[in-house]
């Protein structure tokens, strides 16, 4: 925890710092899994396979790029596992952004939640 962090708790009172703490950042793994929640769960999973049928098609064809028997045979078989890798880096890019936009969303609705509650009690 630094500095601003130990500010911000500092002031906040008892019923905001449960809430943060509820609330509060998340772990790798929650972040991961939360990715399978939502109303875009559905791409998140579709990805997921597709990642990883693509990734066994490549690793495939390593093995077969590795036990052919000259370069004629050997060029087709790595051209596709090259290209295959590709596919699985780029969906792993596309899932870690989305690990991030899902965290950067929930900061904004826990300042939204800061902000009614901070004009509930200037209205009371």
């Amino acid at each position: 925890m630094n500095d601003l962090d130990r500010q911000i708790e500092e002031a906040l009172d008892a019923e905001d710092r449960a809430l943060h703490r509820e609330f509060g950042e998340q772990g790798l793994y929650a972040q991961w899994f939360g990715v399978y929640r939502g109303k875009q769960a559905w791409i998140a999973i579709i990805v997921t396979i597709v990642s990883f049928v693509a990734a066994m098609i490549a690793f495939y064809s390593i093995y077969r790029a590795v036990g052919a028997g000259d370069f004629d045979t050997a060029a087709p078989w790595a051209a596709a596992a090259t290209v295959l890798l590709l596919m699985v880096s780029f969906m792993k890019i596309w899932f870690w952004m989305r690990m991030e936009s899902n965290r950067v969303i929930r900061e904004v609705k826990r300042l939204e939640l800061q902000i009614a509650r901070l004009n509930m009690a200037r209205a009371a």
